[in-house]
């Protein structure tokens, strides 16, 4: 028996559904979560218990021995069930290991079209500048190979933030994404009951429904806060949102999840808008102007971002120089910005002047 056999087989149901009914038609999905939304646990059970389970195989980029793309190639090619050493190089090794995969599916009644569908768990590991070539690289083989075998390869990729992969790849993988993306937000009641008494079973705790509807309420049913709650609660912290904040555990999380500094529309998209634990006062709050100037921060990290470029991406009207945007306004957004998400404002260690040019950003 698998940890995967312990799940209710109708656990987070509408979107697994989602999932299965695009793949099935053949197309690609994109899961987003934040942090602790569950991402790993959605996309194994995807893997062994849900419908695309006899055509599903996953990846888990967490695995990869290091951080290029042949190794990428390599994991994916081992999901496959060819560990041996690669005839040739990883990628023309793999393009055959699909290839085989595809018409050994084809011969089984119980599969129908798509007839391979790679889960990439953590599929955002390269999204970073000093990896910003191995994710190109993987990024235009992966569409190649889709489009070798069009809507007989299906994808499924799990990421804290919507698909980039660099600038040069958008174009190429995630347009496969734009009509199926999934974020992942709270638990259901269900599934929140389920995965808090599991775990007061694991302690030898027999909690009422109440105190685990009381649980489900408090952290909103988000599953990382959720689950910091019932360690807190098994550790003697009384059920009030006050107390909660202040344990140990649940702050564990809170840092966890502020630290990716998730933006507005993240929160919304993941319906934690109104989540009771992460209203935090404490948290940056940050102005439609200083959030457009993040976002491409973000966008570019590591990179000499243009002053002139800044002030287009923050300030997209036309005719902007006309109406007064200066570098001293971008100066002021620039100041406002760091006081919000640097440590020490005065001593920046993301958001760094690169004189007589603009900013460099580091994540």
């Amino acid at each position: 028996m698998s940890v995967w056999d312990t799940y209710p087989s109708d656990y987070r149901a509408r979107e697994v559904q989602s999932v299965v009914k695009a793949v099935q038609a053949g197309e690609c999905v994109s899961v987003i979560g934040l942090s602790g939304a569950g991402k790993s646990n959605f996309m194994g059970f995807l893997a062994h218990r849900s419908p695309l389970s006899p055509f599903s195989l996953l990846v888990d980029c967490n695995r990869l021995s290091e951080l290029s793309a042949a190794s990428f190639f390599q994991l994916v090619r081992r999901a496959l069930g060819e560990a041996g050493a690669a005839n040739g190089d990883e990628l023309s090794a793999l393009e055959a290991a699909v290839t085989r995969k595809l018409a050994e599916n084809a011969v089984s009644p119980a599969i129908a079209a798509p007839r391979l569908c790679l889960l990439l768990d953590r599929f955002d590991t390269f999204e970073t500048p000093e990896f910003q070539h191995a994710a190109g690289l993987i990024a235009t083989n992966l569409r190649a190979l889709r489009d070798d075998h069009k809507y007989e390869l299906t994808y499924v990729t799990a990421t804290r933030r919507p698909l980039t992969l660099g600038r040069a790849a958008q174009s190429e993988l995630v347009e496969l994404f734009y009509a199926h993306t999934l974020w992942l937000g709270p638990l259901s009641l269900s599934d929140a009951e389920w995965s808090a008494g599991h775990y007061a079973a694991r302690q030898g705790l027999n909690w009422t429904a109440g105190e685990i509807e009381s649980l489900y309420r408090l952290s909103g049913g988000y599953p990382s806060l959720l689950r910091a709650c019932s360690e807190a609660y098994a550790a003697g912290c009384s059920l009030s949102l006050d107390a909660l904040r202040k344990h140990e555990a649940v702050q564990r999380r809170l840092d966890e999840f502020w630290a990716d500094q998730p933006s507005p529309e993240a929160l919304q998209h993941s319906g934690l808008a109104g989540n009771p634990l992460l209203l935090n006062p404490a948290a940056p709050q940050l102005t439609a102007k200083e959030h457009l100037l993040l976002e491409y921060f973000r966008a570019h990290p590591q990179e000499v971002c243009e002053k002139d470029d800044l002030i287009r991406a923050v300030w997209p009207e036309d005719k902007i120089f006309e109406r007064g945007v200066r570098d001293d306004s971008l100066a002021q957004l620039i100041r406002r910005l760091r006081e919000k998400i640097e440590t020490d404002a005065s001593s920046p260690r993301r958001i760094h002047t690169v004189p007589g040019r603009g900013y460099r950003y580091t994540p």
